[in-house]
């Protein structure tokens, strides 16, 4: 069985992602920030609440270590992160690559009030991101065929419904990462009926059963 590194809190997160005190700081607002629009909106589902370092924060912050360790990764770009909830985990990237990275983020988004909560976070951290209160269907329509360096999610739909919602947004050189369960495999043997990939499954150091798909060369069958 795979080693699990429990997240306990923002010391924890610092010392396993070595994230620099500036950063933490910036994370520790955007938790602070959470915890009271949870009080008023259903960012994300109490019971994770306690545990929002390990469940939430350190899940995603694996996508920024996986970004830093890839050797073909570009330093500059455009992140779209599709179905961003609370920001998991497209505003946890956007807090931790501040520093070292270039990427302006485009979040999308249809619950209004979630949105709402986003933005606020973004005018407390000044960050480089775009949040888009919009279905990502519609989005696609709106964005003009703009093309993005890096797509994301987090517990939004089937790996068949997210490289669907991808295909307007792709280039010849876009990277996606998604985060699954257990059923990844099969998820992968679904959509490899329709589409051709290439894929990386990372295992996540946060949960037993979860990895981060990456997914390369995406291209529809018959295309």
């Amino acid at each position: 069985m795979k080693q699990i590194t429990v997240i306990t809190g923002p010391q924890k997160l610092a010392s396993v992602f070595n994230v620099s005190r500036e950063t933490l700081v910036q994370l520790e607002c955007y938790v602070e920030l959470l915890r009271k629009w949870q009080k008023a909106v259903n960012l994300i589902a109490p019971s994770t609440l306690d545990e929002i370092w390990h469940r939430h924060v350190g899940d995603s912050a694996q996508i920024v270590d996986i970004l830093g360790e890839s050797d073909s990764a570009k330093k500059s770009g455009i992140w779209l992160d599709i179905g961003s909830g609370a920001g998991f985990p497209g505003l946890v990237a956007a807090i931790m690559l501040s520093q070292d990275f270039d990427y302006q983020f485009h979040l999308v988004e249809s619950n209004g009030r979630k949105c709402a909560f986003l933005s606020d976070v973004v005018r407390h951290l000044n960050l480089p991101v775009e949040i888009y209160n919009e279905r990502v269907e519609d989005y696609a329509c709106n964005s003009q065929g703009k093309r993005f360096s890096v797509i994301s999610a987090r517990a939004l739909t089937s790996l068949e419904g997210l490289l669907a919602l991808s295909e307007p947004f792709l280039s010849d050189e876009t990277v996606a990462y998604f985060f699954k369960g257990r059923e990844v495999a099969s998820e992968i043997e679904r959509a490899k009926q329709d589409w051709v990939f290439a894929q990386r499954e990372l295992p996540s150091c946060t949960s037993t059963d979860g990895c981060i798909l990456e997914i390369k060369n995406l291209v529809r069958r018959g295309v």
